[in-house]
């Protein structure tokens, strides 16, 4: 009769255990799915248009387009000379450009949206640069 109630007490704290362990499991993703859904559903307030110049050894036109969830596709503009480029913001919010990726000819942004300006950088040649949002 012993091991038939050992057996029943085993059982049960088996069970509660593997309740709990389901229950944790659940929460841990729903959690994450929720997670996911907001990543989805954001979008970056500096979507939208931004103009202005960039300055230094060269000098020309920044047109910045920045799509919702922080792409940038750039348009510099120096005399007859038009170039587009691709580059993106750094995660957390603050509107850092990426640096990861140059235009074709080498020319770099580094700065941020929030503070609408930054220096650039082409080989040897730099500057500075400013837009504001259109």
């Amino acid at each position: 009769m012993k091991n038939i109630d050992e057996n029943f007490i085993m059982t049960r704290k088996k069970i509660k255990f593997f309740t709990l362990l389901i229950a944790l499991i659940s929460f841990t993703s729903c959690d994450e799915i929720n997670r996911n859904r907001e990543e989805n559903n954001y979008v970056t307030p500096y979507k939208g248009k931004w103009v202005g110049s960039y300055t230094g050894d060269q000098s020309g036109t920044l047109v910045l387009n920045v799509g919702e969830k922080g792409g940038i596709e750039g348009v510099r503009t120096s005399m007859e000379f038009q170039e587009t480029f691709y580059t993106a913001m750094q995660g957390g919010g603050s509107g850092a450009l990426s640096t990861m990726s140059p235009s074709p000819s080498g020319f770099i942004l580094y700065g941020s949206l929030e503070t609408k300006s930054g220096t650039w950088k082409m080989g040897a040649l730099k500057g500075n640069w400013a837009v504001v949002k259109n």
